[in-house]
C-alpha cells in the first residue's frame, strides 16, 4: 500500500491499512463482490507523460506505478465487482481530453466520462457553445464538472454569472449532469448554486464528496475539522429534486481510518432527506488508495453500522441504481464481452 506524502505511514495507520486489505480480501472470498457495483467518480491518468503531458503531474506516488491507467483499473473493477464507472477528468490534464478518451475507446461498454466546464472562453454564447462542442465529440460523455475555481475569484455571482447560467442551461439541454466541486467547502458556493438551479431547474445536479463538509479536504493532517455550516448547506439542498449526491472519497470527511465509521449516522441523516435514489456511492480512485486497497474502498459502506438498517432496494440504489439512472448507464450484462475482453489481456 502506499504511505501517506512521500514517508511511510505511522506503525498504527500502516495496521489500519493491513486491516482494510484483509477485510477486503474477506469480501472477495465470500461472494460479495457480486453485488452490482457502478463507481460514480475516479480519475485515471497514465505515467507516459510523452504521449500524454500534463501539467502538474499527479503526485509520483499515485502515478510512478501506473495504477491510474485505464487497463489496470478496469482490472480493478473486475476484481472488486464494479460493471461501470464515470470517470472524471482530472485537473492535471486540464482541457486536453485526449487520455480519457481513449479509456473511455478502450473499454466503451463499462467507462463514462465528465469534462470540465471552461469559463474562459469568452461570451455566455460563446461558453455555451464550446460545452456542447465537446459533449458531442465523443459518445461516452454523460456530464460537467463545475469547479468554482475556474471562476474568476473577483465575480460578484462566481459560478452563477452569465456564463455559468448559460453553461448550465446548455447542460441540462444536452442531457449532462452538471457534477458540483466545492473543494473549500459547500457553504461558501450555496448561493451560486440555489442561483443556477433556480435558472435551470431541469438540469440534474450532483455534489461531489458529501458536499465537502470536513475542511480541509485533503485526507491528511491533524488540523482538520468538520464544518457544520457545509454539511448543513448540504440538507438545504434537498430541496431541490434535480440535486443528487455523492457518497464518495470517504477519507475526505471522516477523521477516522478505513472503513470511516464515523460517516454512518451522516448517511442515515442523508437517507431521510435526500432518499436512496439520489445518493450515489464513488470511491475518489486513485487517491482512495493511500488509504486502502480498492477492494476495500468499494466495500467500506457494508462495513457501517448503518447498511445493516438498510433495505436491499437502498443498498442497490447506493452501489449501482442510482448512478445508472442519473447517468443512463446500460445494464449488467452489456459488460460482458468487454470483461472477456480485459481478461484475454492478463
Amino acid at each position: 500500500l502506499p504511505g501517506r506524502g512521500s514517508g511511510a505511514q505511522p506503525p498504527l495507520l500502516s495496521w489500519l491499512a493491513a486491516a482494510a486489505v484483509i477485510s477486503g480480501m474477506a469480501r472477495a472470498a465470500s461472494g460479495a463482490t457480486q453485488r452490482r457495483r457502478v463507481d460514480s467518480h475516479l480519475h485515471l491518468w497514465t505515467p507516459d507523460l510523452e504521449k500524454f503531458p500534463c501539467e502538474p503531474p499527479p503526485k509520483k506516488e499515485l502515478n510512478d506505478d501506473g495504477r491510474a491507467t485505464h487497463e489496470k483499473f478496469v482490472r480493478l473493477m473486475d476484481e472488486a465487482g464494479v460493471s461501470h464507472a464515470v470517470v472524471v477528468q482530472p485537473i492535471n490534464y486540464g482541457q486536453d481530453y485526449s487520455y480519457l478518451t481513449t479509456a473511455m475507446d478502450a473499454h466503451p461498454a463499462r467507462l463514462r466520462g465528465m469534462f470540465v466546464a471552461d469559463p474562459s472562453v469568452g461570451s455566455p454564447d460563446d461558453a455555451a457553445a464550446g460545452l456542447e462542442r465537446t459533449a458531442r465529440s465523443h459518445a461516452g460523455w454523460v456530464g460537467v464538472r463545475f469547479n468554482p475555481c475556474k471562476w474568476p475569484q473577483q465575480s460578484e455571482f462566481g459560478m452563477a454569472d452569465d456564463v455559468g447560467r448559460a453553461m448550465f442551461r446548455k447542460a441540462g439541454e444536452l442531457g449532462l449532469v452538471v457534477g458540483f466541486m466545492p473543494f473549500e467547502g459547500l457553504a461558501k458556493h450555496l448561493p451560486e448554486i440555489e442561483g443556477l438551479l433556480k435558472s435551470a431547474p431541469d438540469t440534474k445536479v450532483v455534489i461531489d464528496h458529501w458536499g465537502f463538509f470536513v475542511q480541509p479536504a485533503t485526507g491528511f493532517g491533524s488540523e482538520r475539522a468538520v464544518a457544520e455550516e457545509s454539511w448543513a448547506a448540504l440538507g438545504r439542498l434537498s430541496a431541490y429534486p434535480q440535486v443528487h449526491v455523492k457518497i464518495s472519497a470517504m477519507f475526505r470527511v471522516s477523521l477516522e481510518p478505513w472503513p470511516f465509521a464515523s460517516l454512518s449516522d451522516r448517511l442515515k441523516e442523508l437517507l431521510r432527506s435526500f432518499g436512496s435514489s439520489r445518493l450515489l456511492w464513488g470511491s475518489d480512485f486513485p487517491y482512495a488508495t493511500e488509504f486502502s486497497d480498492y477492494l476495500s474502498a468499494t466495500g467500506a459502506l457494508e462495513e457501517w453500522p448503518v447498511w445493516n438498517e438498510m433495505s436491499e432496494e437502498e443498498r442497490a440504489d447506493l452501489l449501482s441504481g442510482t448512478a445508472s439512472r442519473l447517468f443512463a448507464l446500460p445494464q449488467a450484462e452489456a459488460q460482458g464481452a468487454d470483461v472477456a475482453r480485459c481478461a484475454s489481456e492478463l
